[in-house]
This record gives structure tokens, C-alpha cells and sequence, in this order.
């Protein structure tokens, strides 16, 4: 069966220019690994929440998802077709099937530009509607849907006159007017008021289904990743170190950088008792990774083989692939 969204080996490496130190001396050059060997698929459908502390390289996996980026290897594919194919054949066809929400939503639109202007300029890009006075109407339903209504009262307003919720929620429905094939959402509520961040989930959850797109949501907030998204995938230093269903994974973590990070998340329950596993060592840089586990000099159950070899896949009962020497294969 062909997936909506398909990611093999994807890594972007970035050479760090050689600078004069302080002693005079040059330094050398040091490549970066903001994403290395990333590889999982979606459905239709289908939502996967990436979380991960900042500088994992969550950011640029959604970048590179949707060809903002030129990864330095690897695939991603767009049902069994290469997007690289796809957007040199017809980049605006490929640009209907691939979206980007970004985090911050005043950077979104242009600020020149009122949001009937916005949403006009997209209908008549891509050819949606038979005429002016349809794409109009399309414009009205799609404000209205949003929860911005009267919808006329929104048309000639500036970004600038509208909150920063508004304005996301404006960023969802025009992306969605394309009906694209996923969709990455990188941190779309982490701007937000707290008030309106449930509205926002909800909206994105209720059109990818409606839809059928395939959602990769970016986040550093787990309990808003555990609501939204079917499966999960926990990034560290550009890797996935544990992919799997939501709660399997969310209740049952496996990997020890899964654990920590969720021992150190706020639990729903209030009496709830949680042991908090702080990590050790110094905070982890994607420069210059050794032959080992990245995640080793930092584990507490780390061995001698955890630094000298990176750790294969191994899947659990359950479906749960954990990148951990510690884990085997079949593992409950």
C-alpha cells in the first residue's frame, strides 16, 4: 500500500567555515549533523508528533520535508513519487501537496497585505474556483469555519489588526484550501495565548482527518503531542532514538533519553508520583558526532559498547522501534 508520506535516510549535514581563533591559528573545518538517517512513514490520515529538546533538529526535519531545505542525502517521498521529482515536474503541484504552519504567525503573511488579498492570491495561484465572485465566497466560508466570523468584518483588516491566534488560524484554513498530502505544523501553538491553544489542536486535528492529510506536528510540549498525535517519534542530535505508538511509548517509554524526557514533563494527574531523571554530562552538540551512541555520555546505564557502536533498531512486541543497545528485539 502506498504511503501519504514516506522519509528514507534523510540527513542534512552543514560544514562549519573555518574562523581565525584567538591564538591566530585557523580552525578546522567541523561538519554539523542538524538531521542524520532520519527515516519513518504516515498514512492518511495519520499524525506524528516529533518531540525532542531544542536544537534536536526538529525544526529542520519539517524544513526539509517540505523542500525548503536541500537535504544532503537520503528521500522523501509523496505517495511512492520523489518529491525531488515531483517539484522539478511541477512545483506548483508539488507546492499543493506539501504545506508548512510556521511558529511564529505574524511572520507568516505579509504585513502589506490585507487577508482578503491573502487568501484571494492563493485561490487564483492555484486556480480554485471558477471566478472572482466563488474564490470570494470560498474566501468568506474559509474565515467563517475558522471561527472568524462575521467573516466580512476579517476581509480588509491588516495581520497586524488581528491577534496572534487569529492569525493561526487563518494560516491553518489557507493551507488547507489546497487539500495537501500532509502537512508539517512546527510549534503552532507555542506563540499562542494559552486561552485558545485547545481551539488551535482541536482545528488541526479535525481537518487532517477530514481531509485525510497526513500531519507531522513538531513540538517540545509532550502532554499537547500525546492529545493530538496517533504516533510519536523522539529526536536526539538529529536521530530518532524511539518511534512508536503515542501511549505505548508516552506510558512505557524504553529508550533512557525517552524516559528522562518524560519523567521531566508535568503529569495530568496531580497525584501522581514521578521520579525526575536528571541528566548528566555536558548539553549534547550535533558537531563532530562520535562512532557511538550520542546519547551515551549522558545515559546512566550506558556500557563500553554504547561508545563505540550506534545501536540498530530493535522492535518491541508492541511495534515500538527503540535505537538501544539495552533493548531487544521482541522486548516486551
Amino acid at each position: 500500500m502506498t504511503k501519504a508520506l514516506e522519509v528514507k535516510n534523510l540527513k542534512k549535514y552543514y560544514v562549519q567555515k573555518k574562523v581565525i581563533k584567538n591564538d591566530g591559528q585557523k580552525s578546522s573545518k567541523q561538519t554539523i549533523k542538524a538531521v542524520d538517517g532520519v527515516s519513518f512513514s504516515l498514512e492518511d490520515g495519520e499524525i506524528l508528533g516529533i518531540i525532542g529538546e531544542s536544537g534536536c533538529g526538529k525544526s529542520t526535519l519539517g524544513r526539509l520535508l517540505v523542500t525548503l531545505e536541500k537535504p544532503t542525502s537520503g528521500q522523501v517521498f509523496l505517495n511512492g513519487e520523489a518529491a525531488s521529482k515531483l517539484l522539478m515536474k511541477d512545483r506548483l503541484k508539488y507546492r499543493r501537496s506539501s504545506q508548512i504552519i510556521f511558529q511564529n504567525p505574524f511572520d507568516t503573511f505579509d504585513p502589506r497585505h490585507t487577508i482578503r488579498k491573502i487568501l484571494m492570491s492563493v485561490l487564483k495561484l492555484h486556480k480554485i474556483g471558477k471566478n472572482a465572485d466563488e474564490q470570494l465566497e470560498i474566501c468568506i466560508k474559509t474565515l467563517n469555519d475558522a471561527g472568524l466570523h462575521p467573516a466580512e468584518d476579517y476581509l480588509d483588516r491588516f495581520p497586524f489588526e488581528l491577534s496572534g491566534g487569529q492569525l493561526q488560524r487563518i494560516s491553518i484554513m489557507r493551507s488547507m484550501l489546497l487539500n495537501p498530502t500532509f502537512l508539517v505544523a512546527d510549534e503552532p501553538i507555542s506563540m499562542l495565548d494559552v486561552s485558545i491553544r485547545a481551539d488551535i489542536i482541536s482545528m488541526l486535528q479535525k481537518l487532517t482527518k477530514e481531509h485525510h492529510t497526513a500531519l507531522v506536528f513538531i513540538s517540545h510540549d509532550i502532554a499537547t503531542t500525546r492529545y493530538i498525535s496517533d504516533r510519536v517519534a523522539v529526536m536526539y542530535l538529529g536521530k530518532i532514538v524511539e518511534i512508536g505508538k503515542t501511549d505505548d511509548i508516552l506510558h512505557h517509554p524504553s529508550h533512557p533519553y525517552t524516559q528522562a524526557l518524560i519523567s521531566n514533563c508535568a503529569s495530568l494527574d496531580p497525584l501522581e508520583k514521578r521520579e525526575v531523571i536528571k541528566l548528566e554530562g555536558e548539553p549534547p552538540t550535533p558537531i563532530n558526532t562520535g562512532p557511538g551512541c550520542y546519547f551515551a555520555p549522558r545515559c546512566q546505564h550506558a556500557c563500553e559498547r554504547c561508545f563505540k557502536e550506534y545501536p540498530q533498531y530493535r522492535t518491541k512486541k508492541n511495534g515500538v522501534q527503540v535505537a538501544c543497545h539495552l533493548v531487544k528485539e521482541g522486548d516486551e
